[in-house]
Formats: C-alpha cells, sequence, structure tokens
C-alpha cells in the first residue's frame, strides 16, 4: 500500500502499522516511514497523539475511546471508559481509563486524560483473563474492552476511577441485563471481600430485574467480609448487615441528589 492511500484509509494510526504497510511494497527502511511522518506533521495533515500514535487532522472529530484502546499493545478499555463503550454510562467523563501490563504513563489529548491502570494482580496469571474482554468497533477501529459483566465489577471494585460512588451506582441502574454467573466468577477470581459485598449488594437490590438466583447470592454471602467494611468513609449511609457493608446514601433506594 502506497504512503498515502494509507493515510487516507486510516484517521488514527501507528507507526508500526505503517511501517507494515509500506513492507509489503518492498520499502523497509525506518528511515522511509520516519520521513512520511516528519511530512505530514510538517505540513499539518497529522498531529501526534504520543510517541508512535497519530491521528490524521482531516478527520471532524476524534474518537477518544478508540484513542484510548491504542495507548499500549494490550491496551483494554476499562471501569468507567468501558462503561461508555457498552453505552450505560450515566455522565461522560474527562479522564479515560485503560487497563495494560505495559508500563506506559499518562497521557493528555484534546482537553483530555487517558490513565493506564495495572489490572488487579490475580489476573496477572489467571488462564481466563480473556474470558472477561471482547472486541468491539469504534470509529472504524476495533478496540478491546472488559466485558459487561467485568465492568460493572470493576466500577464497585474502584469508585475512584470511575467518577465517585454515586456515578458508579447510577452508571450500575442502567445497565438493563447482566450474565449473573459470569459476574459471579469474576467476583470470585478477583478474591476480594469486600468486593463481593459490594456486587452481592447491587445483585439483591436489582434481584428481580436482573433475575438474580438466590443461589448466586449466596455464592457472595460466603465470600462477603467477616468484619464490616466500608464502601466509602464519610458522609450519611447505612450499615446493611445481610453484607457487613456500610453504604453510602447514594446507593440507598431513598437517596435524592443534591440540587444546585
Amino acid at each position: 500500500m502506497k504512503p498515502e492511500r494509507f493515510l487516507a484509509s486510516r484517521w488514527l494510526f501507528t507507526r508500526e502499522e505503517l511501517f507494515e504497510a509500506i513492507c509489503r511494497r518492498g520499502e523497509r527502511s525506518p528511515a522511509t516511514v520516519d520521513s512520511h511522518i516528519a511530512r505530514w506533521r510538517r505540513v499539518g495533515r497529522i498531529r501526534r497523539v504520543k510517541p508512535g500514535l497519530y491521528v490524521r487532522l482531516e478527520q471532524p472529530a476524534f474518537d477518544p475511546l478508540a484513542i484510548a484502546a491504542r495507548l499500549a499493545p494490550d491496551a483494554t478499555l476499562a471501569y468507567h471508559t468501558a462503561m461508555e463503550a457498552h453505552g450505560f454510562a450515566h455522565s461522560v467523563l474527562e479522564r479515560l481509563t485503560f487497563a495494560t501490563w505495559t508500563k506506559v504513563g499518562r497521557v493528555r489529548f484534546e482537553g483530555r486524560e487517558f490513565v493506564p491502570v495495572r489490572p488487579r494482580a490475580a489476573l496477572l496469571h489467571s488462564a481466563e483473563t480473556g474470558r472477561w474482554t471482547e472486541r468491539i468497533e469504534r470509529s472504524s477501529v476495533e478496540v478491546e474492552v472488559t466485558t459487561l459483566e467485568r465492568t460493572v465489577v470493576d466500577l464497585l471494585d474502584r469508585p475512584d476511577l470511575s467518577g465517585g460512588v454515586e456515578e458508579v451506582w447510577r452508571s450500575c441502574q442502567h445497565v438493563p441485563a447482566l450474565d449473573v454467573s459470569e459476574v459471579v466468577a469474576y467476583v470470585e477470581a478477583l478474591g476480594i471481600r469486600s468486593l463481593a459485598a459490594k456486587v452481592g449488594f447491587l445483585l439483591q437490590q436489582r434481584a428481580a430485574e436482573l433475575a438474580v438466583p438466590e443461589r448466586s447470592l449466596a455464592r457472595l454471602r460466603d465470600r462477603a467480609p467477616r468484619a464490616p467494611v466500608y464502601v466509602q468513609r464519610g458522609g450519611k449511609g447505612s450499615f446493611v448487615k445481610d453484607w457487613n457493608l456500610f453504604v453510602p446514601a447514594a446507593w440507598l433506594p431513598q437517596f435524592e441528589p443534591e440540587t444546585a
């Protein structure tokens, strides 16, 4: 493929992808690739997101989720960003998160912050890690994203990465259906007792809507903490004995947000 045709066909690309395209027609010199990139940047046809990743400036708008998924070789849209990708986030955040085992730094681009997050250690040697990710298309770019079941659990695990406890709870309320067995299996794979309690509380609250079997709740209760834990310290809330969990007011049925 000729370089100009390559550029016309993609709004987002890596240096490696351009190299591979040029190799197919016999030009194997890295200097050739770099010269094309330098010329395109000089004449204002592309912009660098980070070293090795570029966007074409003729593109009317950049899809930040697609960009996030290309910021590391193993990048997977995760936490609130994954919920946005699935279409159930309550709000759109300016901070995007992607899971990666690769050591990469934060990136700022077009007023947004892209934050790498290392997955839970329990997943590092798990043979089933791929069970909780999937491929979707964003703006003609194929990206990897955590499954909806894993995403819900991850939001409850790390509200700090997902807009806070109220945003997490409201986003989870938008989810119309879940494979509850996959939710429980993922919680068991992580092995975090406080997380089992938070997930159990959510599923119990939405048991009728999500058709949650009692046996699934029982499995989570068996993994709940032995001593009381807090979802978030400070502020109003209630203790839920069933899960040994102090739940913030934002997670309670009668909660109404404050108005300005």
